[in-house]
């Protein structure tokens, strides 16, 4: 699932969360509704205190590169065929699988991961 879709996900899952939150407030009497409703603000601010210190210990600027089902390559005159994935070391985490077929005459190929400096 991309993104946009989790984006989704959690917006739809909170709006329910909140309405059945709401609908179970209507039902209980103005003493109990008001306690019940200082605890559950009490817990979701300690989480969204959590969740926030996560996000600011979470890694910055690591990327992916992910590379599959690829097709032929071919360099003549010294050049490079590249049916893989050439990345700098700051690439993060890098996956290449069921490339295809590279040729080179006189050059380089590649098929795999080869790591640009």
């Amino acid at each position: 699932m991309p993104v946009r879709g989790y984006r989704r996900a959690v917006l739809v899952t909170t709006v329910l969360v909140l309405a059945v939150f709401a609908g179970v407030l209507s039902l209980l009497s103005w003493d109990r509704a008001n306690q019940v409703a200082g605890i559950v603000s009490a817990v979701v601010g300690v989480a969204a205190l959590g969740v926030g210190v996560c996000a600011l210990l979470a890694p910055t600027g690591s990327t992916s590169v992910q590379v599959s089902r690829t097709g032929r390559a071919t360099a003549t005159s010294g050049g490079d065929a590249n049916t893989g994935a050439v990345a700098s070391s700051s690439a993060g985490a890098v996956s290449v699988g069921e490339t295809g077929e590279a040729r080179a005459d006189g050059g380089s190929a590649n098929t795999g991961y080869r790591r640009q400096d």
